[in-house]
């Protein structure tokens, strides 16, 4: 029924990318964070925190509501955000209620979004 294994068996199979996955967080509606909060993957947040963020990926759901600060490789909003986004892309989708500042390379705002505060897009520099 079972065929015996030598170690040459053992070996990692190459389906397995050499690259590990990134992590993924997700805090669901029910969750509170008062403090900071940081990660090196991606955070699905749908509770609320008042306090900073430093995390690789940041998804605040339609649920989520983030008073603080946030620096990240790329953020998407569809709730709740009062503070500062520095981030290299950042969507503000249709369900966004975002009042503070954004300072990214890349900014795409839905229509529907409700946006109040000031918006710089980083200049690209041609050489």
């Amino acid at each position: 029924m079972f065929s015996n294994s030598t170690s040459a068996d053992l070996k990692s199979p190459q389906s397995f990318s050499e690259k590990p996955k990134q992590r993924r967080s997700v805090l669901h509606n029910d969750i509170v964070i008062k403090g900071d909060w940081r990660s090196d993957g991606i955070v699905e947040f749908g509770g609320e925190i008042t306090g900073d963020l430093t995390v690789d990926v940041l998804i605040v759901t339609d649920t989520g509501k983030v008073n603080g600060n946030v620096r990240a490789r790329s953020v998407t909003v569809e709730g709740h955000f009062n503070g500062t986004i520095a981030a290299v892309d950042v969507v503000l989708a249709s369900s966004a209620v975002f009042t503070g500042e954004v300072v990214a390379k890349n900014i795409q705002i839905d229509f529907g979004a409700n946006v109040e505060g000031r918006l710089k897009a980083a200049a690209k520099t041609t050489a």
